[in-house]
């Protein structure tokens, strides 16, 4: 039970009211409320965190009841964890196909689907495998508060503890800070990192644990254009290379193109650019290993999201830019700095579902816009976790209208709406859809009362002239009355083309009637049948 100052009010002033026939009423309950804690600035009942915080998600709540009701059903980290882990390498394989399912879990609230931080690697061996390329591990301090430019989580997840072993533990991005730790039951702890920025926790006991997190990490790190860092700058942070794996990357960085002489920030967008234009192939590369296999798989382009985070990375530090390889059981990307600031960057290629368990009461952390393009046809992270979920990122639409009405509550609370009433809008094309599209997309709600901040459910069906548009992208988008758009999320339809999900309603949104549209990108599978 977290701490509540109001309830404490509320009883102590019971005994001053009058007496009824039926006794002087001298407890009310008064169900827990994310926005009062926040308000009063509650703490959880141990007073080490605050009981609620406030993200881009929403005002949402510290774990309160354990994951998993029994043993059999928690996901543990650590396990078989040797020191050997530490030293992991990543040896890219030879399977491009698209994987149909994988398993996730996501111990953070919100969630960060499918991108929990596991394992990182920043260098290159001699056998062409990644590694870490700093292997030392130092503390991981834990204190301090939130500044106004983070992003804001907490963390719920079990371990399995080794004594004197570190375990590794997952983070939710890059750089991010533990404002505060603790383990249930209790035992002694201390949390380290290496230089990639893994994380690990070292326990003094055997056991399982709980381990409760509160956690900051600046927003930018999610989604931020990189910086304007000089080439002899970006150089000090870039491991050395093996001689053969620097021929083979030169080779491949002209053929795509890509050199210093373009400025750092250029030279970034143009490799992400290009690693995003991959796709999945049930046809294996003829190399096996080693520069042959790197090479090939650079430039035939062909691959899901580890092969081409892999390319990337081998050509990035050839070229001067610090890079890191991250993955988990799900999912792969890369992580660039520009000497100052770690970024992530998806460069999309993620498996047809994936099958997780919803542990943070439906909130997906909903990072910055992507400062970077995504090629027609090419499918995202973020549009793997909207498939399993209905959460989320064109063709034409009709539409229901919402209102946000006032309610006297300042901007930052939600503001109750009447019903919305049915329309018809038309989106002019994006940048990038193809003008040839004639997709029709459908979409409605039977939403009675809309607020901001709140969950707003959508359901359609997206299909061409000829078929249905199966396993598609819809982005959900609100316009004004003044013809300005507000992007609410990304859902992914099924087989049958039909989309069914929830987005979320912006908190700065302005109280007035809009206009809800659903649109699809175009496509190879949306259009050419």
């Amino acid at each position: 039970m977290r701490f509540h100052s109001l309830r404490y009010v509320l009883t102590a002033l019971a005994f001053a009211v009058p007496a009824y026939a039926d006794g002087p009423v001298l407890h009310e309950y008064i169900p827990p409320d994310a926005a009062d804690d926040l308000r009063m600035g509650a703490t959880t009942e141990d007073g080490t965190m605050p009981a609620a915080i406030d993200t881009r998600s929403g005002v949402l709540p510290a774990p309160s009841e354990p994951r998993g009701s029994s043993a059999a059903g928690q996901v543990a980290y650590g396990g078989s964890a040797t020191p050997d882990s530490i030293d992991a390498s990543y040896r890219i394989d030879r399977d491009t196909s698209r994987p149909d399912s994988v398993r996730y879990d996501d111990p953070f609230i919100p969630a960060v689907t499918p991108f929990k931080r596991l394992y990182a690697y920043d260098g290159l061996d001699e056998g062409f495998e990644l590694v870490v390329h700093d292997k030392q591990l130092r503390l991981l301090e834990v204190g301090g508060e939130a500044r106004p430019d983070d992003d804001q989580f907490y963390g719920d997840l079990y371990v399995d503890i080794v004594p004197g072993v570190p375990v590794r533990i997952p983070s939710v991005g890059p750089g991010a800070r533990v404002l505060v730790a603790r383990a249930e039951p209790a035992l002694r702890f201390e949390l380290q990192r290496d230089g990639a920025d893994n994380w690990f926790i070292v326990g003094d006991t055997r056991k399982r644990v709980r381990l409760v997190l509160e956690l900051a990490i600046p927003r930018r790190a999610f989604g931020s254009e990189f910086g304007s860092a000089s080439w002899a700058e970006l150089a000090r942070a870039v491991p050395p290379l093996p001689p053969a794996a620097r021929a083979a990357a030169t080779d491949v960085l002209s053929a795509i193109g890509i050199s210093q002489q373009q400025p750092p920030r250029e030279a970034v967008r143009a490799l992400v650019n290009y690693f995003r234009t991959f796709a999945p192939s049930d046809d294996a590369p003829h190399a096996s290993s080693g520069s042959a296999l790197y090479a090939e798989l650079a430039l035939s382009k062909k691959g899901v999201c580890r092969h081409r985070a892999y390319a990337f990375v081998v050509s990035a530090l050839s070229l001067g830019v610090p890079a890191r390889l991250v993955r988990n059981e799900a999912h792969a990307w890369v992580e660039v700095s520009d000497g100052l600031q770690w970024h992530r960057v998806d460069l999309g290629g993620a498996a047809s579902h994936i099958d997780y368990e919803q542990h943070s009461s439906e909130h997906q952390h909903r990072p910055p816009a992507d400062p970077y393009q995504w090629p027609p046809g090419a499918e995202s992270g973020e549009a793997l976790t909207a498939q399993a979920s209905g959460r989320g990122p064109r063709a034409r639409s009709t539409a229901t209208a919402p209102a946000l009405a006032p309610s006297g509550a300042p901007a930052s609370h939600p503001a109750q709406a009447p019903a919305p009433s049915a329309s018809s809008l038309a989106l002019p094309p994006l940048p990038g859809d193809d003008s040839r599209s004639s997709n029709d997309v459908t979409v409605s709600s039977e939403e009675h009362e809309l607020r901001r901040g709140a969950r707003f459910h959508v359901a359609g069906i997206a299909r061409t002239e000829r078929d249905v548009c199966a396993f598609s992208r819809v982005d959900i988008v609100l316009r004004d009355k003044a013809g300005a758009n507000h992007w609410l999320g990304a859902l992914a339809t099924d087989q049958n083309g039909k989309y069914d999900g929830r987005v979320a309603l912006p908190f700065d949104l302005e109280v007035g009637d809009y206009a809800v549209t659903a649109s699809t990108p175009s496509s190879a599978r949306c259009h050419e049948r």
